[in-house]
């Protein structure tokens, strides 16, 4: 993958975990602003998302899924004081691998 790529899923990554960010704040407080907040986001993420598909479907969407796995679950555990025991730990390190190797299966012979 190219820089390009990765960069466009970081922050595809991270407008998902924003807008889910600003979803928990209306889910809360109840104020619109969270709520036009949270949609600009996420649809902003999505084209980014599309464009990300359109360089490769099986591997973007598995890194894609990986990344926000990961990026939601540090979300969880800053923001909101979530714990995450053994299983949960296993789970983000076997996602993490994925990743690497995929990672690795893109790069050019």
């Amino acid at each position: 993958m190219t820089t390009v790529s990765w960069l466009s899923l970081l922050s595809s990554s991270a407008g998902f975990s924003a807008g889910s960010y600003f979803l928990k704040r209306y889910a809360d407080l109840g104020t619109l602003g969270d709520l036009g907040f949270a949609f600009t986001i996420f649809a902003v993420s999505n084209l980014i998302y599309a464009q990300i598909l359109s360089s490769g479907l099986g591997l973007g969407v598995a890194m894609s899924s990986m990344s926000h796995l990961i990026v939601m679950s540090v979300l969880g555990v800053v923001a909101f004081g979530e714990r995450l025991g053994h299983y949960q730990l296993g789970g983000l390190i076997c996602a993490l691998c994925s990743i690497w190797l995929f990672a690795l299966s893109a790069k050019p012979a």
